[in-house]
């Protein structure tokens, strides 16, 4: 790649523009990782252009499509400049600037199969596009309080109209970010362009919904829930961590907040008297389809389906989680049900201890135990006093006393006072 196609191909140039006309001093590169090789040229060939210095993000705190501020705020960033493929979630912090792939396509291939496979004129249509093709489109669009914004993406439906009445289509292939758009948007259809073709996407009885299904199952059996943080920037990330804890909180749940970073399996493994996770994060984020995980993960909306009776389970889901707050798209009022309900996974009663209190905070303690124990919860207090194995433990009045010994040197593989080494020295 030569000096004019990687300055077009970073838009270094465009970036620079950026930054003089919202006049910025302390501005963070974000780069995937698949881009940083080129981080170091690309930084100092905008230094050049800005006589500025700016800053490389040299990893993400949660993923690479994601901005990331939790970083950038480590130096009072005032601006980011992200690269790459971006998932497009509104931020709420910091001013960014998005460096989106390119990608080539046939314009006339496409007009021409598009207007084969949607003869009928009057058929309403939402077009999406990827990210990569962005570049080709003219956006023409005009953003208002009427438009709807999911997933990154504005459109704007006829009032006669909703969103059930039109079929979709997506300009580009069947990854994880049309997946992601078609299982949060309810059209009619949905169809995307692939190999010069248009195909229809069948949602309906996949094997990832059937498994969704039974993890919701498992979420209801749960006693304790942890909240997973994923995001500290996608704008009202903080709004939905209430409504879960009111939410788990009315069902007599004992919930827990944690932030471990990027999830992974032995991350959680951790918290062994969690029942079940409920990530907050991209939507774009691949975990749940991962089944390394120990317990079950489960999106904020999945516990609406779980605990909301006013939430009807249907065949498309939200993984935007800010379209299950009020004012978005898939909000409905919470009212949760007293009724008896049997367990699909253990066949016990769920719903028949509604007269027993939940404690918000572990407030009652123990005093003159000859255990140590101090506290005991519902939940993860009662967990650990109750597991086989628990660390040191103070057996005050139990043991005899012994005068202090000299303890053991060496490497643990083999001690210096081990039986075979203390022979060879006599010999």
């Amino acid at each position: 790649m030569n000096d004019i196609s990687r300055d077009d191909f970073y838009a270094v140039e465009k970036c620079g523009k950026w930054i003089d006309e919202r006049n910025l001093n302390k501005v963070c590169l974000q780069f995937p990782d698949n881009l940083l090789p080129d981080s170091v040229e690309i930084a100092l060939r905008l230094e050049n252009r800005i006589n500025k210095k700016v800053y490389i993000l040299g990893d993400t705190s949660y993923g690479s499509c994601c901005v990331d501020e939790v970083a950038a705020q480590h130096i009072n960033a005032d601006s980011i400049i992200h690269f790459g493929h971006a998932c497009l979630n509104p931020t709420s912090r910091l001013s960014v600037f998005h460096v989106l792939p390119k990608q080539e396509i046939d314009i006339t291939e496409v007009i021409d199969k598009f207007k084969l496979y949607f003869a009928d004129q009057s058929e309403r249509i939402l077009f999406f596009y990827d990210i990569t093709y962005a570049h080709k489109i003219e956006f023409t669009d005009v953003i208002d309080d009427s438009s709807t914004t999911i997933l990154g993406r504005c459109f704007k439906l006829d009032k006669k109209y909703k969103i059930e009445d039109y079929v979709a289509f997506f300009l580009g292939n069947d990854g994880k970010t049309f997946t992601t758009l078609a299982m949060t948007i309810p059209a009619k259809k949905w169809y995307y362009f692939e190999n010069n073709n248009v195909v229809e996407y069948e949602i309906f009885n996949t094997p990832w919904l059937k498994r969704r299904r039974f993890l919701v199952e498992k979420l209801k059996d749960a006693k304790v829930v942890g909240i997973v943080i994923a995001t500290l920037g996608i704008k009202d990330y903080l709004t939905i961590i209430t409504m879960l804890k009111n939410i788990l909180k009315t069902k007599k749940k004992k919930s827990y907040i944690l932030s471990v970073g990027k999830i992974n399996p032995a991350k959680l493994a951790n918290f062994p008297e969690i029942d079940a996770f409920v990530v907050i994060t991209c939507p774009e984020n691949d975990i749940f389809d991962s089944r390394e995980f120990l317990k079950p993960l489960l999106m904020p909306y999945e516990v609406e389906l779980a605990f909301n009776s006013l939430r009807e389970c249907y065949t498309h889901y939200c993984m935007d989680f800010r379209q299950i707050l009020p004012g978005g798209m898939n909000y409905v009022d919470f009212k949760t049900s007293t009724d008896l309900d049997v367990s699909l996974i253990t066949g016990e009663l769920r719903n028949c201890d509604e007269s027993i209190p939940c404690a918000d905070k572990m407030n009652a303690l123990v005093i003159n135990n000859s255990s140590g124990i101090v506290a005991i919860g519902k939940a993860g207090a009662e967990f650990l006093h109750n597991r086989s194995w628990k660390g040191v433990e103070q057996k005050l009045g139990e043991d005899a006393i012994h005068s202090a010994e000299i303890g053991r040197c060496g490497l643990p593989s083999c001690y210096e006072n081990e039986s075979i080494l203390t022979k060879k020295k006599n010999e």
